[in-house]
C-alpha cells in the first residue's frame, strides 16, 4: 500500500521563502560592509595620521547609524548626517570675498615661483634663504617669504597644516632671536640657526646694524598676514612691539643703524630715497607714526628730470655728497601701488616709470624693465636704474662702479609692470621677454641680459616673492585698502590711532591723473 505524501500548507511555504530572502539580503549587507571596511580602513587610518585633529572632529557624536534604502549603514552616511555639528567649520571671510579668480596661466606663474620657497625653507627657524641654497636672509626677504607663503595657501599649493607650521615657526624665531643692540632685528641672520651674521653670512655676535627699509617690508606683510589670518593678530603685534623704534623713526623720517667696523661704535643714519622711502614711510605711518616727510613723494627732496621726453621724479640728494644712492627703479613704485594702493601722488609717478621704459624700447628696440637684482656673475649684485647720480640708464654696484655691459631685463620688474598695465601693448612685450626665464628646479630667474648673455640664472626670495605678491594683488587688489576697510590693521599698544589720509600733504593735481597709462603725466618739456 502506498504511503501518502504530506504537502506543506501554502502559508508555511511563503514564510520559508521570505525567511530565505531576508537571510540573503542580510548576508549581502554583512558582506558588503566587510568589503567596504577592508577597502577603506587603510585610507581612513592614513587620514587620521595625517590630519588627526580634523579627523577626530569630523567623527559622529553618538553611536547611532544612518540606514540606507536597503537597511544598510555606512561610515560615510554617518559622517554626512552629523556634518552640521562639526566643531571645525569653514566660513567665508567677507574681507576676502571680493577676490577675482586667476586664470591658469597666472596660477602657473605662481607655481613656478613657489618652487623656490619649497627648496629654500628651513624648518628649524621658519626662515627662507634670501638666495638659492644660501643660508642667510634679511628682514626684507623675510617679508617677501611671508607674501609667498600667504599666496601659496590662498592658491591651494599648501594646506592649512603646512601653512600654520611654517608661520608658527617663523613667529617663534622673530620673537626669540637676538636683536641688534637690543633695539631691532639685525640686517642679516643665518637661516639655520637664526644667529646674527654679516652680509657674507659670517658670524657677527654683536650684529652689523638695522635697516629700517627692510623692517618696513617685513611689517607690510606681517600686517597682511594677520589681516588674512586674524588668529595671528596677537603674534604680529608682539613681534613689532618687541622693537625699540625711538632712534629709527623720528622727525617724520626713517633712520638705520650701522656698527663701524673699526671703532665698533653705532652710527645713526637717515635711510631712504624717493621711491623706497615713500613705500616704507607709508607702512610705518599706517602703524601710527609721524611720517610727514618720508611718506610723501611731494617732499622737499623731490626733483624732476626729463628722460627721453618723459618727466621722471628723483631724489635731489646726490650720492656723491650724502653717500647713499638715489637710483630710480621700478620695484619701489610697483610695491607701493600693490601694497599701499594708488593715490594722487604715486599714480602719475608710476605711470611715468612705465612710460619712460616703454619709450626706451620704442626708440632703441631694447626691452627695458629695470630694478636692483642679484646676478649670476661678479659683482653678484647690481642696481639697474632709470636714473642715478645725474646719469640715466646706469648700472652700478653698491660702491658706484659701472657695469653697463651687465644690464638686465628684471623678471620681477617686467611682471609687476605688466600686472599694473595689463591692457598696454608693451606689457605683452615684457611678458614675452621673460616667459621662459625660469627653472622647474629653482623657480624664476632674476632676469634676462640685454646684450645676449642669456638668462641671469640667479634665483632669489625677492624675485619669486615679488611675483607671488603680484599674483595676490591681481586677485584681491591692494591689501591696505582691503584690511583698512575690514578694520584689520595692526594696532600697537600706546600708539595713537588716527584716520590717515592717503598722503600727508594735499594730493597733487595732475591733468593726466586719469589718462591712459601710455600717456605721460606732467609737462613733457619739463
Amino acid at each position: 500500500m502506498d504511503t501518502p505524501q504530506h504537502t506543506p500548507k501554502p502559508p508555511l511555504r511563503r514564510f520559508q521563502a521570505l525567511t530565505l530572502a531576508l537571510s540573503v539580503v542580510f548576508g549581502l549587507c554583512i558582506a558588503g560592509g566587510i568589503i567596504y571596511l577592508a577597502n577603506h580602513s587603510e585610507q581612513a587610518m592614513a587620514a587620521a595620521n595625517e590630519y588627526p585633529l580634523r579627523y577626530l572632529l569630523k567623527q559622529p557624536h553618538s553611536a547611532s547609524t544612518t540606514l540606507t534604502g536597503n537597511g544598510c549603514a555606512t561610515a560615510a552616511d554617518a559622517l554626512a548626517s552629523d556634518a552640521p555639528h562639526c566643531l571645525q567649520r569653514k566660513k567665508v571671510d567677507a574681507c576676502l570675498a571680493g577676490g577675482k579668480a586667476l586664470c591658469e596661466a597666472d596660477r602657473e606663474i605662481a607655481r613656478i615661483a613657489w618652487i623656490y620657497f619649497q627648496n629654500n625653507y628651513n624648518p628649524e627657524t621658519g626662515l627662507y634663504n634670501s638666495a638659492n641654497r644660501y643660508t642667510s636672509t634679511t628682514m626684507w626677504d623675510t617679508g617677501s617669504a611671508i607674501a609667498a607663503t600667504l599666496a601659496a595657501k590662498d592658491f591651494g599649493f599648501i594646506d592649512q597644516k603646512t601653512f600654520d607650521d611654517r608661520i608658527m615657526a617663523m613667529y617663534k624665531t622673530l620673537n626669540t632671536m637676538q636683536l641688534f643692540n637690543k633695539e631691532a632685528p639685525n640686517k642679516a641672520y643665518n637661516t639655520k640657526t637664526a644667529k646674527m651674521v654679516d652680509y657674507r653670512n659670517k658670524a657677527a655676535p654683536e650684529g652689523i646694524g638695522v635697516s629700517i627699509l627692510d623692517l618696513g617690508r617685513l611689517v607690510s606683510w606681517l600686517n597682511t598676514l594677520q589681516c588674512m589670518h586674524p588668529k595671528y593678530k596677537t603674534a604680529t603685534r608682539t613681534t613689532i612691539e618687541r622693537w625699540d623704534m625711538s632712534r629709527l623713526l623720528k622727525d617724520g623720517q626713517m633712520y638705520g643703524l650701522a656698527r663701524d667696523e673699526v671703532s665698533k661704535k653705532i652710527k645713526v643714519l637717515q635711510e631712504g630715497r624717493l621711491g623706497y622711502e615713500q613705500y616704507t614711510g607709508k607702512v610705518f605711518r599706517n602703524l601710527g607714526y609721524d611720517m610727514h616727510i618720508a611718506a610723501s613723494y611731494n617732499n622737499k627732496h623731490r626733483r624732476n628730470v626729463n628722460i627721453m621726453g618723459v618727466p621722471v621724479a628723483h631724489d635731489s640728494r646726490d650720492p656723491r655728497e650724502f653717500g647713499a644712492n638715489n637710483y630710480v627703479i621700478t620695484e619701489s613704485y610697483t610695491m607701493d601701488a600693490t601694497e599701499n594702493g594708488l593715490d594722487g601722488e604715486n599714480r602719475p609717478l608710476l605711470r611715468n616709470i612705465f612710460a619712460v621704459q616703454k619709450e626706451r624700447w620704442q626708440r632703441t628696440g631694447i626691452v627695458t624693465a629695470v630694478s636692483e637684482d642679484n646676478i649670476d656673475r661678479k659683482p653678484w649684485f647690481l642696481y639697474n636704474s632709470i636714473f642715478n647720480a645725474g646719469i640715466p640708464w646706469s648700472t652700478i654696484n653698491p660702491r658706484g662702479t659701472r657695469f653697463n655691459h651687465l644690464k638686465t631685463v628684471s623678471t620681477k620688474a617686467a611682471l609687476s609692470l605688466a600686472v599694473m598695465y595689463p591692457e598696454d601693448e608693451y606689457s605683452q612685450v615684457l611678458m614675452e621677454t621673460i616667459e621662459s626665464a625660469y627653472s622647474l628646479k629653482k623657480g624664476w630667474y632674476s632676469g634676462v641680459y640685454e646684450n645676449g648673455l642669456g638668462y641671469n640664472t640667479t634665483a632669489t626670495a625677492n624675485t619669486n616673492g615679488n611675483i607671488m605678491a603680484n599674483m595676490l594683488y591681481k586677485k584681491y587688489g591692494n591689501f591696505y585698502a582691503l584690511c583698512h576697510g575690514c578694520q584689520r590693521m595692526v594696532h600697537l599698544k600706546n600708539m595713537p590711532i588716527k584716520d590717515n589720509k592717503v598722503c600727508d600733504v594735499c594730493e597733487i593735481s595732475t591733468t593726466n591723473s586719469t589718462a591712459d597709462p601710455t600717456q605721460y603725466a606732467g609737462n613733457k618739456k619739463e
